[in-house]
């Protein structure tokens, strides 16, 4: 991470902007953009996060206020407002305040708060090739001990179509909003260098044309030394497109390779790319794998967001399949996601409902999600699962409603029911080692007050989530403060 901070300060006195990215952090924003993409205003994938600025703002710019339908409109003008905040003012500054009652273990997409308290400062800015965001937190009793935290902050280049950056950034590949099962904001963000393309153009060639829209975005990172390889990579890859307006597919793929003691040599990562990494695959098969030729650890997933073609409005339906392995070059012993959702209109109120359901019991046999027999952490960093927040065993069920006023205001209700670590046996769970089902009723709300946000949230469980000590309560009720300059 010192790395990463004294490349971020050399840039700090450039002439400033603001971020070419949405991240995770705001999930009343993302329900816009998806009621937007919903009527095809938007057109550019929207599943993989950061997502960059430029192709939103290039939908926004071509489609005209009046053509469409009025329930559109607040969200419409409050994400060009937005874009014009990021995209137009001369650099932003902002602090942050986060408390609870204890920390927060688990995380779906928007959460911010990780710890009992969190202190944040950040800057960011755009140039006309290069941004950047310097994010130092001080937290309070963090579950990993690191108190002083570089989260969110990066460097970036932009080169054509393409942006290329350093950092430590959340991400999230794929259509759900309780959880990715392959890459979600559940685990803090890995430093890495990544690329990925900034403007989702269609192939001019009339052979690919027809895949229309598409991203691309691809990492590589590092993984803490404390864990049983260490220094393992994280390499990632996500190509998504829209062959119609209605239908966006994501193909997902991550893998752990390398580490201390394991091979990283170019015939090993030629292996991890072309998945040449089941026991009949390698020279010296399984029979003694930690000192086998064995490339890595990978998951691989298809998901896909479609919108009933109707002019009834019926909503969307969107799923992810991720597969612990790889037969006939597929995703095998596999687990999944399907949800539903749909917008709805009432006076000055947009709201989007969800429900989603989840699954990470492998359909091969129980404890082999995010586990392995070399990277024996498993898909893990810093304690927390990469992919899903419930980790391994666990039957989910949850629906949620967002809701934004047109004054600012902003709601979000949340229920689930969680069957987590079905099994009830310590395979490595991050959470609990024992079996535990319950209720979570979860609210949550901001308002603006001048060039200040405040939240109030509130979640509440029928059990204790133990978590190894870190949950005492049955309840967590949490504060937020932020002020940008």
């Amino acid at each position: 991470m010192k790395v990463y901070s004294i490349l971020l300060l050399l840039f700090f006195s450039a002439n400033a902007l603001a971020e070419p990215w949405l991240d995770t952090r705001d999930v009343w924003l993302r329900a816009d953009i998806e009621q937007l993409a919903s009527e095809g205003i938007i057109k550019a994938p929207i599943t993989t996060w950061p997502l960059p600025w430029a192709s939103i703002i290039k939908d926004l710019e071509a489609a005209s206020e009046e053509d469409m339908d009025p329930d559109m409109v607040p969200a419409f003008l409050r994400l060009k407002r937005k874009a014009g905040i990021e995209m137009g003012s001369n650099g932003q500054t902002s602090i942050s305040l986060r408390a609870g009652n204890q920390n927060k273990v688990l995380r779906q997409f928007g959460d911010e708060r990780r710890e009992e308290a969190e202190l944040s400062v950040r800057t960011s800015g755009l140039g006309k090739t290069l941004a950047w965001n310097v994010e130092a937190t001080k937290v309070l009793d963090p579950i990993d001990g690191e108190e002083d935290r570089l989260d969110h902050s990066y460097v970036a280049a932009i080169a054509g179509n393409w942006i290329i950056s350093a950092g430590a950034q959340e991400r999230w590949y794929g259509p759900g909003w309780e959880t990715s099962l392959i890459l979600s904001n559940n685990a803090r963000p890995v430093p890495s260098i990544s690329i990925q393309r900034n403007y989702s153009d269609p192939f001019e060639s009339p052979w690919l044309s027809w895949i229309g829209p598409w991203s691309l975005n691809a990492f590589a990172g590092q993984l803490e030394s404390d864990r049983f390889i260490p220094h393992t990579k994280l390499l990632g890859m996500s190509v998504t497109f829209k062959p119609f307006d209605s239908l966006e597919i994501g193909l997902r793929r991550t893998a752990q390779w390398g580490g201390e003691g394991r091979p990283e040599s170019l015939s090993s990562f030629t292996d991890l790319l072309l998945g040449r990494t089941n026991c009949d695959e390698i020279d010296d098969g399984c029979d003694d794998r930690l000192n086998s030729n064995e490339a890595g650890n990978q998951l691989a997933g298809i998901d896909f967001n479609w919108t009933i073609p109707t002019e009834a409005k019926l909503g969307s339906i969107y799923g992810q399949l991720v597969g612990e392995d790889e037969a006939g070059y597929a995703p095998s012993r596999k687990f999944h996601q399907l949800g539903y959702k749909n917008n709805l209109y009432s006076g000055d109120f947009a709201v989007l409902g969800y429900i989603e359901y989840s699954d990470t019991e492998n359909e091969y046999r129980p404890n082999l999600t995010y586990n392995h027999g070399i990277y024996q952490t498993g898909y893990r960093t810093e304690g927390r699962s990469i992919g899903s927040t419930y980790d391994n065993d666990t039957q989910s069920i949850a629906l949620g409603i967002l809701a934004s006023h047109k004054n600012g205001h902003r709601y979000k209700v949340r229920f689930a029911r969680v069957d987590m670590n079905s099994d009830g046996v310590d395979g490595n769970h991050s959470i609990s080692s024992n079996a535990v089902n319950f209720r979570q009723l979860e609210l949550q709300y901001q308002y603006p007050i001048g060039d200040s946000v405040i939240g109030f949230e509130i979640d509440i469980k029928d059990k204790v989530i133990d978590s190894f000590g870190y949950q005492k309560e049955r309840y967590n009720v949490g504060l937020s403060w932020e002020m940008t300059f």
